[in-house]
């Protein structure tokens, strides 16, 4: 009887899950006005950027920020 009820209980959970899904919604990207055209970044584009941000006096308030922003998306993707 008891081992009745908990494969009956294991079920319904995996279907409760498996309806369920995934919440997480896909990143889409906004869409463009007409006429407006897309350009992307190349790497000397964000190395010339970044050397305009990034001075010796916030070289390390930089980096903390970046590790921050790295250890947030990596608990996002999980």
């Amino acid at each position: 009887m008891l081992r009745k009820l908990l494969v009956v209980a294991a079920a319904a959970v995996i279907i409760i899950f498996c309806l369920n899904g995934c919440k997480k919604e896909a990143d889409t990207p906004e869409p463009n006005k007409p006429g407006e055209q897309v350009v992307a970044k190349t790497l000397a584009d964000h190395e010339a950027e970044a050397e305009k941000e990034v001075t010796k006096k916030n070289m390390a308030a930089e980096l903390e920020r970046l590790e921050k922003e790295i250890e947030q998306d990596s608990r996002s993707e999980r």
